[in-house]
């Protein structure tokens, strides 16, 4: 008899054991679940809100575009002039012409920003973008984002406008460029080459 109680007490440890296991394992797996399902919708809500920037920017790039290449522009500048004032416009003249483009410069007409242009509205045109939970619907999204986002660079640079970040990431606002001449600890520009 005193064998058998000895034999349990030596186990005792390895059913600690396997039950802590068991139950760590239960626990990690819905803990690992939630955080999984919070990180993806942070991070593709993170991805769309890029999106819809992107979108944006070529909304208001292509309707000064198309400002500057219709023949109405000049049309309504010299009516401005005419009156001293614009002309007062109805409700479906802002809905069809954004008078906030009217306020900023037009753009140059370039074929190849007009091409540059039509594919970033391609890339991210929000009825486009696939919404289920596959692998392949991030894949597109990722492969669209990343497109547009070069083609966005490529017509601020065509346009000679400065990217802007703040937006993007609010605390890179006072940020330094590298090489600078500010003396942080990313400027190289006054190191010497040593021979």
């Amino acid at each position: 008899m005193e064998k058998n109680i000895l034999d349990s007490l030596l186990d005792l440890e390895e059913e600690f054991y396997q039950e802590g296991y068991h139950l760590g394992a239960t626990d990690g797996a819905q803990a690992g679940y939630t955080e999984g399902s919070v990180f993806a919708v942070e991070k593709g809500f993170e991805k769309f809100v890029e999106l819809g920037r992107l979108y944006g920017k070529a909304l208001v790039w292509a309707q000064r575009l198309a400002d500057s290449d219709s023949p109405r522009n000049s049309s309504q500048e010299s009516d401005e002039t005419d009156t001293g004032k614009p002309q007062s416009c109805n409700e479906d003249d802002l809905l069809l012409d954004p008078f906030v483009c009217k306020e900023m410069l037009p753009l140059p007409p370039s074929s190849r920003l007009a091409k540059n242009l039509e594919i970033l509205l391609e890339l991210v045109d929000p009825a486009s973008l696939p919404m289920e939970n596959t692998e392949e619907a991030v894949t597109d999204v990722d492969e669209r984002l990343k497109g547009a986002t070069i083609k966005a660079k490529l017509i601020q640079r065509a346009l000679g406008e400065r990217e802007d970040t703040s937006d993007i990431h609010p605390d890179a606002k006072d940020a330094q460029v590298a090489g600078d001449g500010t003396g942080s600890i990313e400027d190289i520009s006054s190191l010497n080459i040593r021979h």
